[in-house]
């Protein structure tokens, strides 16, 4: 319960829109048990006031029941609102929270985490989680407000009675919910998990669907899907029978209240203890009673599901970072302003070995680079060049020695403090769905139409986004697919350049390019940007203007 007690604070700042929302719901709830009750009982009275030829004052009752017919449509429209409006609040909140919580992670604690299962948490397990206002804590709070009330007007009229209705409450409100809970958790549990396994397989393989078509593989996935939707719908029949039990226990429990009614208050009418028209009341009242119960069968389903979600999701989440402190323990820093008196980068002695490898990706690295150096480091790939950037932007943890950036200790600065030293064009960059604007003003969203420009012109893109009929609106497509190689990789480079980052970090810059071109760019970056310039290569393009040249072995020679 520890998952819903964290979803509980979640909701702390919406208590006010939560117990509104409960409010009306029980006010709608009574108001339609009255208006039940309060008919029956008019009914009845004008019937025998017409056989008896008396006058009786219809007024009154008839305003009650006018005004328990407005209360109860009002009502459950304001529920409705009040209720979908906090737990549109709640998602919201929920993403971010979870975005807030994941990003940090990436990628040394996702490492055993699927981009598809990712989506699928962050998607529809959040989605999962709505449910618990509306179907579990909603009708859980009214039931245990409304039943002892209902109790009480039921004893008022005989205690026996009373008796008899509390036990009904009793077995259908709660042992039936119990029994449910026993009898369906492994079906909801299963059907949540494998739910998030089919929707985290169907992004992997839209992912891999031109590979899956050149190895002959489609078939299998196919089959392989279709597995896990029959698994799923058996998991949706069984909790689909186990609510057609319960709801069928609850029906017939009414109506057995109903029954126990007649044979507890009619001899009460006979003897003239109670008016005749006390018995079609409570008759009705009985029956409307059950009202309140008829959602928690479905409560107990729904609070399995948002626990086995809320693990999903909380368990990701509260995975701790995995950062070694090879510093003096200083604080975490949340800001850091380039101090000028350090260098801008030093290496001393760092290495990085990933999780389950043997051989360091990178180890014993030594090197200073100064304030508006440009230094290369050079090697074949698989050398380790591109970890360097990996343990540089605090993505990966050092295993060995340290990296400080402005004489600060890298470990020392928070995430965000981090990678705002870096501008960073990767090996494999990640083009969204959005127009070209949109993709490079994630660097900088201050930046100017100008500048923009000038950054398209300094990696050659300038030419090809005007002779489109959109130009910088042009969108681009699911990553970039619209894009040949070499543009996505330029386009990667104009947003690391666009960014305001003191240090510009480009691994493998020429990768799609031309000799010529990778010269050419490489060449005006360097002349017209001022900034500091690390430069992971394994060709030779560019290094006549590198200040400093750093070789890494290559790791496939004895």
């Amino acid at each position: 319960m520890a998952d819903i007690r964290l979803l509980l604070s979640l909701m702390r700042p919406w208590l006010g829109w939560i117990l509104l929302g409960i409010f009306l719901s029980l006010v709608t709830l009574l108001a339609n048990v009255t208006l039940m009750a309060t008919s029956g009982w008019f009914i009845a009275s004008m019937a025998l006031a017409g056989l008896a030829g008396v006058s009786m004052n219809y007024f009154t009752p008839a305003a009650i029941i006018r005004a328990m017919a407005i209360i109860r449509t009002v009502g459950r429209y304001a529920e409705r609102l009040v209720t979908h409006e906090a737990t549109l609040r709640l998602v919201a909140h929920l993403r971010r929270w979870f975005y807030d919580r994941l990003e940090p992670l990436a990628p040394a604690g996702l490492v055993a985490s699927k981009s598809g299962d990712i989506f699928s948490r962050i998607g529809s397990d959040i989605s999962v989680l709505e449910n618990f206002y509306l179907r579990v804590l909603v009708p859980v709070s009214v039931a245990l407000i409304a039943l002892p009330l209902f109790l009480v007007f039921l004893s008022h009229y005989s205690g026996w009675l009373g008796f008899i209705a509390g036990l009904l409450y009793l077995l259908v409100g709660l042992v039936l919910p119990l029994f449910l809970h026993w009898a369906g958790k492994d079906a909801a549990r299963a059907q949540i998990g494998e739910a998030a396994d089919i929707r985290a397989d169907l992004v992997e393989g839209q992912q891999a669907l031109r590979e899956m078509l050149v190895y002959g593989r489609a078939d299998a996935y196919h089959t392989s899907i279709m597995r896990q939707s029959q698994r799923i719908a058996s998991h949706q029949r069984a909790l689909a029978n186990l609510q057609a039990v319960s709801q069928s226990s609850i029906s017939f429990a009414a109506n057995l209240a109903l029954l126990v009614v007649l044979v507890t208050i009619i001899p009460h009418v006979q003897s003239g203890l109670l008016a005749g028209p006390i018995l079609p009341m409570l008759c009705l009242f009985a029956l409307a009673s059950f009202e309140v119960i008829q959602p928690l069968p479905l409560a107990v389903q729904s609070l399995l599901e948002t626990q086995t979600a809320a693990a999903r999701i909380f368990g990701l989440v509260t995975v701790r970072r995995k950062r070694v402190s090879t510093s003096s323990g200083r604080p975490a820093a949340s800001h850091q302003k380039p101090d000028y008196d350090h260098p801008a980068l030093e290496f001393l002695k760092a290495g990085l070995t990933y999780p389950n490898r043997e051989a360091p990706a990178f180890s014993g690295l030594s090197l200073t680079i100064n304030k508006g150096e440009r230094v290369a480091l050079v090697g074949p790939s698989g050398s380790g060049k591109s970890s360097v950037i990996q343990a540089l932007s605090g993505f990966w943890p050092l295993t060995e020695g340290m990296i400080l950036v402005d004489g600060t200790p890298h470990d020392c600065l928070n995430e965000e403090a981090l990678r705002a030293h870096f501008a960073v064009a990767p090996q494999k960059p990640h083009i969204f769905n959005a127009s070209i604007r949109g993709n490079l003003l994630i660097a900088n969203p201050d930046a100017s139409e100008q500048d923009i420009l000038t950054v398209l012109e300094q990696v050659a893109l300038r030419a090809f986004v005007d002779s489109l009929p959109k130009g910088l609106e042009t969108a681009l497509g699911e990553a970039g697919d619209s894009l040949s190689g070499g543009q996505i990789r330029r386009l990667a480079i104009a947003r690391a350049l666009l960014s305001p980052a003191p240090i510009l970090l480009l691994d493998e810059p020429g990768e799609g390019l031309d000799a010529e071109m990778e010269q050419n760019i490489l060449k005006t970056i360097l002349a017209q940007d001022p900034r500091t310039v690390l430069l992971i290569t394994h060709g030779q393009a560019g290094l006549g203007l590198i200040d400093q040249i750093h070789h890494f072995p290559d790791k496939t020679e004895p």
